[in-house]
C-alpha cells in the first residue's frame, strides 16, 4: 500500500505528483495505510498507520514543498493502546486541532470483536498521549471502525467513520462496510463525544472511507472510494477496482447532514437540454436526453402511480433504474439488469438493490443523477439522501417510466459533462 498524491485547483481536473510514501522501512515494510495531512510551521505533515506483518502503528513523515516527504518514524506504538484492544487492528488516523493542542481519533477493535475510535492528543505532532476511547459500539462484531473523520460544521461537530459489520436497520446500512455521520458535541478536556443524531452517510451500493478537508472559502468538501469491499470486482480483468466520487460539499440543516456536488463541476456543463411538465407513461424516451457523461436535474410529481423513476444506461434489455416505490415509501437503486451480476459477501443483504427513505413534500421528489461511464452518483431531495453505485453496463438510452398510475414531469435540465 502506497500514498499516491493528486493536486487540484477546482476538484475536478487532478494532476498526477510523485508518490508520497511508499513502503520502504522497517515499520511500514508491508504498507502505508491511510492518514490526513496537517499544516504546522509552514510544513506539511502526513499522518499515516505503518504495517509491518501483524502489527500497525501510527507514524509520521513531513515535507517543505507537499511534494517529497521525509519519513520521520513511529509515534504511536501498540504499547499506547488500552489493554483490550488488538494491536493487528490499529489504523487510519484523523488529526485536528483545537486551541494549541492537536487531537488523532484512529480506529480499532477490542478483544471481543467491538469497533472503537480512539482519542489520543498531542502538542507536536511526535508525541501523544491516549486519552480515551470515544466510541465504543459492539454493532461492529466482524470489524472495526475505519477511517474516522472529525470537522465542525453548521454549530455543532460531526463524526464520520466507516464501520465494518453494522448491523441492518430496516433500510439502512444495508451494505456490510458501511459509512455512518454522527452529530454532536466534543469535549476536549474530557476526551468524550457526546451523540445527539447518527445516520447512514450514502444509500447505495459503493460508498466506503469517506475523508474531508477545509477549503480556503470555508466549505467542508468531502472525498470517498466508490466502490465496496467483499464483492466480487467486474473491472479487476481492466487492471483497477473502483473510483473515487465526486467531491461533495456538506452542510448541516435541521439536524442532519446535507451533501451537494462540489460546485465547480458547473463549469464543464455544455449542452444543457430542458423540458417541462411532461406526461410520464410507461416508458418515455425525451431527445436529447441520453448519454453516459451526464448531469440530470429534474423534479417529479408522484401523482397516483405506484412506481415512478428513471432508466439509464439502457440497451436492448439491460439498464439500471431509480425509482419512487409508493408501497414502501422508498427511493429504490436496481441495478439488477445490467447485465453483469456481481457476486457477494454472505453477510451482504444483496449486491443489486439498495433504497432509502426521502421527505416527498408536495408529493414532489427531486433528483440530481451524475453519470459517469460506469457511475451512478444521486442527490435526493436536495441532498438529504444520496445513493452511489457503479453500474456496468453499455448502454447510453434513458428513459423515464411510471405504474400503476399517472405522473408528471415538472422540469428537467439535461447537461453533458466534459473535462
Amino acid at each position: 500500500m502506497h500514498w499516491g498524491h493528486y493536486t487540484t485547483e477546482d476538484f475536478v481536473k487532478w494532476k498526477l505528483e510523485p508518490t508520497a510514501l511508499a513502503p520502504d522501512g522497517a515499520d511500514d515494510c508491508d504498507g502505508c495505510f491511510s492518514g490526513p495531512s496537517v499544516m504546522k510551521d509552514g510544513k506539511m505533515y502526513l499522518v499515516y498507520t505503518s504495517v509491518a506483518g501483524d502489527r500497525q502503528t501510527q507514524s509520521v513523515a513531513v515535507s517543505e514543498d507537499g511534494v517529497h516527504f521525509e519519513k520521520l518514524g513511529v509515534v504511536i506504538s501498540g504499547e499506547q493502546l488500552p489493554a483490550d484492544c488488538l494491536k493487528t487492528d490499529f489504523c487510519d488516523p484523523k488529526v485536528f486541532r483545537r486551541g494549541e493542542v492537536y487531537y488523532l481519533l484512529a480506529g480499532a477493535m477490542s478483544e471481543s470483536g467491538e469497533g472503537m475510535i480512539l482519542l489520543y492528543r498531542s502538542r507536536d505532532l511526535m508525541k501523544w498521549e491516549y486519552v480515551s476511547a470515544v466510541r465504543r459500539n459492539p454493532l461492529t462484531t466482524r470489524g472495526i471502525y475505519e477511517c474516522p473523520d472529525f470537522f465542525a460544521l453548521g454549530g455543532c461537530d460531526v463524526m464520520l467513520a466507516s464501520p465494518q459489520g453494522y448491523r441492518t436497520e430496516d433500510w439502512r446500512f444495508e451494505n456490510v462496510q458501511s459509512s455512518i455521520y454522527m452529530l454532536g458535541k466534543f469535549d476536549e478536556e474530557k476526551g468524550t463525544f457526546e451523540k445527539t443524531y447518527e445516520d447512514e452517510i450514502d444509500g447505495g451500493f459503493d460508498f466506503y472511507a469517506p475523508q474531508t478537508l477545509k477549503t480556503a472559502d470555508g466549505r467542508t468538501i468531502m472525498i470517498a472510494w466508490m466502490q465496496m469491499w467483499q464483492r466480487m470486482f467486474p473491472t479487476a480483468k481492466h487492471g483497477w477496482a473502483g473510483a473515487i466520487i465526486l467531491p461533495r460539499e456538506l452542510t448541516v440543516k435541521e439536524g442532519r447532514l446535507y451533501q451537494s456536488p462540489v460546485r465547480e463541476i458547473e463549469r464543464y456543463r455544455w449542452n444543457h437540454v430542458h423540458f417541462g411538465n411532461v406526461t410520464i407513461g410507461n416508458r418515455n424516451e425525451l431527445t436529447k436526453v441520453n448519454g453516459t457523461k451526464i448531469e440530470l436535474c429534474f423534479t417529479l410529481d408522484l401523482g397516483t402511480a405506484k412506481k415512478v423513476g428513471i432508466k439509464f444506461y439502457q440497451t436492448g434489455e439491460h439498464d439500471a433504474r431509480i425509482y419512487y416505490d409508493r408501497e414502501r415509501t422508498r427511493v429504490i437503486f436496481d441495478r439488477s439488469r445490467m447485465g453483469i451480476e456481481i457476486t457477494h459477501d454472505a453477510e451482504d443483504r444483496d449486491a443489486a438493490v439498495r433504497s432509502v427513505k426521502v421527505t416527498t413534500e408536495h408529493n414532489w421528489l427531486s433528483m440530481r443523477i451524475f453519470l459517469d461511464v460506469s457511475s451512478c452518483e444521486v442527490f435526493l431531495s436536495g441532498g438529504e439522501r444520496t445513493m452511489t453505485g457503479n453500474v456496468y453496463s453499455d448502454g447510453e438510452g434513458i428513459a423515464f417510466f411510471s405504474e400503476g398510475g399517472s405522473t408528471r414531469l415538472l422540469d428537467l435540465d439535461k447537461y453533458d459533462i466534459v473535462v
